[in-house]
């Protein structure tokens, strides 16, 4: 009999556990980069990479609170275990310590953005000997410029400061978000002042904390990777995806 109350009392709490685990309202960091996440003067939030993530969760009957910091911020919240998740991101080693992608929640090629008027191959072997070159401050990009060992000479904090810092002349090439970078090139009206080149296709998902993964049942990320999945179609079919991200040869 006290074995089974025990039992009992121990399915009761795992119960109790579960329960406590699905009403808990996920926090997501986030950074303010069209057309992946917007937050506008009202406080409405919308976006290629947010809404799909909103939706799979929805799908989950699962409840999220996306807040918009600077991304290095929106990755030391979650690291430092005040937040849930930050996206929309790619993997790196760094990141892979304390949390785990999911998978693709938004497109992205690595490009490289230089004047027209340039005659500098980002791609020849000694281009990152000679050239001065930035990324945005706390971008995967920015990590694998220093790794490489490129001369890095701008490093603002979003994409439009590093598309003035270009055309200003303070650096010669600048490695981008191709979305995002060609969202502020034509808020800007400089399309044909800049030319791009393919880097690497690098697609983002959302990195879950591992603290926040182990508080959730085993199906919890497989799960959302599922719904993502079925979120992700109708965008892709919706065109939204901006003219000028197509192949290697330009903007």
């Amino acid at each position: 009999m006290l074995i089974l109350r025990s039992i009992l009392l121990l399915l009761s709490l795992l119960h109790a556990s579960q329960a406590f685990a699905e009403q808990h309202v996920i926090r997501l960091m986030t950074q303010q980069q069209a057309p992946y996440n917007l937050e506008d003067r009202q406080g409405r939030q919308s976006g290629l990479a947010l809404e799909a993530v909103r939706c799979a969760l929805q799908r989950m009957g699962r409840q999220a609170q996306f807040q918009f910091v600077p991304w290095l911020r929106a990755q030391n919240t979650v690291k430092a275990g005040q937040a849930d998740g930050f996206f929309p991101a790619s993997r790196n080693a760094e990141r892979d310590a304390y949390a785990t992608l999911s998978a693709t929640v938004a497109p992205q090629q690595w490009r490289w953005y230089q004047l027209s008027s340039s005659t500098a191959d980002p791609l020849d072997a000694d281009f990152r000997n000679r050239s001065r070159v930035g990324a945005y401050l706390g971008s995967n990009m920015m990590q694998w410029l220093k790794q490489s060992g490129y001369m890095i000479y701008a490093a603002p904090y979003n994409h439009d400061q590093l598309l003035r810092m270009l055309l200003a002349g303070r650096v010669e090439a600048v490695l981008a978000s191709d979305l995002a970078m060609q969202e502020a090139i034509q808020k800007a009206g400089v399309d044909g002042r800049i030319r791009s080149t393919l880097q690497q296709d690098k697609p983002m998902g959302l990195y879950f904390s591992h603290q926040f993964l182990a508080t959730q049942t085993s199906d919890f990320l497989p799960t959302f990777n599922r719904e993502l999945a079925s979120c992700r179609k109708p965008l892709a079919a919706g065109g939204t995806q901006p003219a000028g991200s197509g192949p290697a040869k330009g903007i």
